[in-house]
């Protein structure tokens, strides 16, 4: 098993990434969030790490969030309630 970079997989990813930044929603192109309770949101699939920014300036690093969760939060109209529901209290933090 090679440890090396997959470069078609990585070809693919950077493609994604450019589409985005070139033609995906303003949250996306930005990594801003668009909410009254949270000024931006970044995942890493590989750790399932989700880091929040709060309107108070605070950011907190939730563990072990599946990418679907991610996914229903960026979608969510109400990014504080969906974070509410979804995920405080539900996933092991720590403030950052």
């Amino acid at each position: 098993m090679s440890r090396g970079l997959d470069r078609s997989r990585a070809e693919a990813a950077l493609e994604r990434a450019a589409h985005k930044a070139m033609h995906g929603t303003p949250e996306e192109r930005s990594g801003r969030v668009v909410s009254s309770a949270l000024t931006s949101v970044s995942y890493s699939r590989n750790s399932r790490a989700l880091d929040i920014r709060f309107v108070t300036g605070k950011t907190y690093r939730y563990f072990n969030v599946p990418p679907g969760v991610y996914e229903r939060l960026r979608e969510a109209p109400s990014k504080g309630a969906f974070f509410n529901a979804q995920i405080k209290e539900r996933y092991d933090y720590r403030q950052l």
